[in-house]
């Protein structure tokens, strides 16, 4: 049998800087068939030039050359200083890493409020507010309760009959 050149869908994960789910919705929408051994998939070393065409990007073994740069703040009109009043795309880039940050900030805030309020939430108002598709699977707790750890905070199942699964934030021991 003749060997093929493949790589894992891991490394190519790594290296396009996205999840397996969105990994593979890529290679569904190229009709690229991922050559399966055992409990691995791997993809064909031809096939990843269609992967980073697809997605825009240039294959990533191509050398990166850079080169610095100073700017003068002095010299007016410079062109590579970017100001508050030009639109472009550096402050775009900007405006997204301090936004997410903000975001984060402002979900940590809310879970410091909860931690110290003890104020029940829906299963799914903790998810969107740990950012999770689904809760994680449920452990005993020290305590003796039943529930799950995230973000240095435990958060425990409250059942109530004739009332929804609700659960409480709280410092984890």
């Amino acid at each position: 049998m003749e060997q093929q050149a493949v790589i894992s869908l891991g490394s190519l994960e790594a290296s396009l800087g996205l999840s397996r789910v969105d990994l593979l919705l890529v290679i569904r929408e190229l009709g690229i068939q991922p050559v399966r051994k055992g409990m691995r998939t791997w993809i064909k070393q031809e096939e990843t030039g269609l992967i980073y065409q697809h997605l825009g990007r240039s294959d990533p073994q191509e050398p990166l050359v850079a080169e610095v740069v100073t700017v003068e703040p002095s010299t007016p009109n410079n062109e590579l200083m970017v100001t508050s009043n030009q639109g472009g795309g550096t402050v775009d880039e900007e405006f997204k890493k301090y936004s997410k940050l903000r975001l984060l900030r402002e979900r940590i805030e809310v879970l410091d409020l909860l931690r110290s309020t003890e104020i029940e939430l829906t299963s799914h108002e903790i998810c969107s507010l740990l950012e999770l598709k689904r809760l994680p699977s449920l452990e005993p707790l020290d305590d003796g309760a039943v529930g799950f750890r995230r973000m240095g905070l435990e958060f425990e199942k409250v059942s109530r009959p004739g009332q929804r699964l609700s659960w409480k934030a709280r410092q984890a021991s």
